[in-house]
């Protein structure tokens, strides 16, 4: 697996790779369609915030977008194509994410988390730090995790981006 920086004309390639990454979760089509503009990438975004893909054999199975703020950095995206679900990619692009944020000053990401991906950050070493109301159609006590990942924790740091 390599991860590199991605480029701008990648945007509507990853955001289709977003959405069928979302789309692996057991939400329906209505839900699904109502994020549709969350999970689109413009070609902007690229020069302003940090966006890396991880491919496998010149396919682009993930990426990232870390959005650099004040007090901790914003993790806005981390997705992998479904059929690569499990296999330590995510891992490794927030292992690639928390050391760039961290070379960069960053103390901590800050990540709001889908409901199904909460397990996989707080493997990772992420800790919840609050929850944020987000009701959808048949459940309306669905909340977002606020997560808190620590760049200077140890979990991730040996390793540079782009190893």
């Amino acid at each position: 697996m390599h991860i590199r920086r991605a480029h701008a004309s990648e945007a509507p390639a990853l955001s289709d790779l977003a959405r069928a990454s979302k789309a692996h979760w057991p939400y329906s089509a209505e839900q699904l369609a109502s994020w549709h503009d969350e999970l689109t990438l413009e070609p902007s975004t690229f020069a302003t915030y940090h966006v890396f893909v991880a491919e496998v054999q010149a396919r682009i199975v993930g990426f990232y977008l870390l959005v650099p703020l004040a007090p901790h950095w914003q993790l806005e995206h981390l997705w992998i194509v479904p059929d690569h679900i499990g296999q330590g990619i995510g891992r490794k692009l927030l292992r690639h994410a928390a050391t760039l944020a961290e070379q960069a000053g960053a103390k901590a990401i800050a990540i709001d988390a889908d409901p199904h991906a909460e397990s996989f950050y707080l493997a990772c070493g992420a800790r919840r730090v609050g929850a944020l109301a987000a009701p959808i159609q048949g459940s309306p006590n669905r909340v977002l995790p606020q997560l808190l990942f620590d760049t200077e924790s140890g979990t991730f740091r040996r390793e540079r981006p782009g190893s």
